[in-house]
């Protein structure tokens, strides 16, 4: 299960209960954070935006997964390479990843999260084949 930033901020805003909540939905459920996000909270670290340290201080707390790119599209090829659900208060991203088939933990209030199944992508169509011309009548002369 991979922690997107505004996850990890959730806790420290708002005092919510993002690893229970986690759990009550997927029991067992391993966290993980994508090193796009660990590298997006160390900006706003620098930025001084309130709760950024204290989130930063809590991605520390799990596992990361390294993976290329950076931003919002960082996290989605993550998702979908190792078919891994996103937890995201970004409602953009959240309908993003529903489209590539990813399942998505976004916060319904305060202290719940809801689960919205990826869409399964549109089969693609079957390769066309050439037509065949119709037959030509030949002409009398």
């Amino acid at each position: 299960m991979l922690l997107d930033a505004n996850a990890l901020l959730l806790p420290v805003r708002a005092h919510f209960p993002l690893e229970s909540e986690v759990d009550r939905i997927r029991p067992g459920a391993h966290l993980v954070v994508p090193s796009s996000v660990v590298d997006e909270l160390a900006g706003l670290v620098a930025r001084g935006v309130a709760g950024a340290r204290a989130a930063f201080a809590l991605a520390q707390r799990f596992s990361m997964l390294a993976v290329p790119g950076r931003g919002d599209m960082a996290v989605l090829e993550a998702a979908v390479r190792h078919g891994a659900w996103v937890v995201t208060a970004d409602r953009a991203l959240a309908e993003r990843l529903r489209r590539r088939g990813v399942n998505v933990l976004v916060p319904r209030d305060r202290h719940h999260l809801e689960l919205h199944r990826g869409r399964a992508p549109a089969p693609s169509p079957p390769p066309s084949r050439p037509r065949a011309e119709p037959a030509r009548r030949r002409q009398r002369l």
